[in-house]
């Protein structure tokens, strides 16, 4: 087939993927128990975050996500939903109210939806300020996703005192020395009964600085945030390792600080992993925005070795390699639009080729776990994260630059 040909025929397969998913979606929402899963990254409210992000593709669902945000609505009102009872950005009343302020922001919400906002943003500061206490960092589940969150609140007059003292109380357990800054995670420690340097973007340090970069470009803090954010990176830089095979990463997942490179080398500290969540992919994203952020060609360039000698790894990834699953936490579709990012971002055409490579990988596994029984029985089986929410509403980014420039940045993407 021709090129044409070839796009037509995925247009086709995307649209008969999308249908299934509305069909098989309509079918959950006659129960209760999924609506009053409120959770933004694998509930409800992920539902209704994926039906007005896909609006500018499939015009033809509006009613249908009006719907189900006012039956989103109605069970916050009725304090039935479980997320109202926690504050958490992945599954509490952060996780919510980002979703009014997205729909607010693009116009689908009129701004009276944040008149009774604000004592809402009081209780989740207080709560982001106990979570610091107990030094949860975590961006999906602690202190760093809510602070996300209370950046997004543009019209709270409160907004900038509320983050200039929570990166105040943030700052003060940083662990810092010659190699550089990082953070503990409570959350971390607790349910993984380690004392490793987490490095991730979901739960580590990668995440934490990406946020911190994003108050920075919003104004607040730049002075500290400038100092604070290139001593982490430092931190980064210091156990970048360059990547020598497919089998290793170039910098390492945990940090283990009693051992030196080489132990957590041969420790399988380095091991290679392809994911939103956890590995390179989220360093190099790191990389390139402080290189902008802090005008720092020496970041560009670190992200551009980094990222061309893993997309490229990438791209020779057989297909049998390629994942198990759709979704897009550590399946293929984060690692898809992950890519897509980095071309638009870079410009680099090793991305664009190994980002079409893992969209029409996630197409085909994403065919695929629909049919499956066991992906399909799964809780999560239907959200952003771990679900086939998430996985559409990769494949549409990834043609939609509206979508994939406005609707990314709750994966902290934008």
């Amino acid at each position: 087939m021709n090129t044409l040909e070839v796009e037509t025929t995925i247009n086709t397969r995307i649209r008969v993927v999308y249908e299934q998913i509305k069909h098989l979606l309509h079918h959950q929402e006659n129960q209760a128990d999924f609506i009053t899963n409120g959770n933004l990254f694998n509930g409800y409210a992920g539902i209704v975050y994926y039906y007005f992000s896909l609006l500018k593709v499939f015009p033809e669902g509006e009613t249908n996500a009006y719907m189900a945000l006012e039956k989103l609505i109605e069970s916050y009102n009725s304090q039935e939903n479980m997320a109202s009872k926690y504050m958490t950005f992945c599954s509490g009343l952060s996780g919510f109210y980002f979703l009014i302020q997205k729909l607010v922001e693009q116009e689908y919400l009129d701004e009276l939806f944040l008149e009774d906002v604000l004592p809402i943003n009081e209780l989740i500061f207080e709560d982001t300020q106990r979570l610091l206490k107990d030094e949860n960092t975590d961006f999906l589940h602690g202190a760093s996703g809510q602070m996300l969150y209370l950046l997004n609140c543009k019209n709270d007059p409160n907004r900038e005192t509320y983050l200039n003292i929570l990166v105040d109380e943030l700052l003060k357990f940083a662990i810092i020395d010659e190699k550089g800054m990082r953070f503990p995670n409570s959350t971390v420690k607790e349910f993984q009964n380690t004392d490793n340097i987490n490095m991730s973007l979901s739960h580590g340090n990668a995440g934490i600085l990406l946020v911190l970069l994003n108050i920075f470009n919003g104004g607040i803090a730049k002075e500290k945030l400038e100092k604070a954010i290139k001593q982490g990176l430092d931190y980064f830089i210091h156990y970048h390792h360059p990547r020598s095979s497919a089998n290793f990463s170039a910098f390492p997942l945990l940090v283990n600080e009693a051992m030196n490179t080489q132990e957590l080398l041969d420790g399988e500290f380095y091991a290679e992993n392809y994911s939103w969540c956890y590995g390179d992919l989220a360093v190099t994203w790191l990389l390139y925005q402080s290189s902008i952020a802090f005008d720092e060609v020496g970041y560009r360039d670190l992200a551009d070795e980094v990222g061309k000698a893993m997309a490229q790894s990438m791209i020779n990834v057989p297909q049998s390699g390629i994942k198990i699953n759709s979704h897009f936490c550590h399946g293929t579709s984060g690692i898809a639009l992950f890519l897509n990012r980095l071309y638009h971002f870079s410009g680099l055409p090793v991305y664009k080729e190994a980002a079409q490579i893992w969209m029409e990988s996630t197409l085909d596994h994403l065919e695929n776990d629909l049919s499956k029984p066991e992906f399909m029985n799964r809780e999560g089986a239907f959200g952003l994260l771990e679900g086939i929410s998430g996985a559409m509403f990769v494949l549409t980014a990834a043609e939609h630059e509206d979508i994939a420039a406005n609707w990314t940045d709750m994966f902290l993407l934008s």
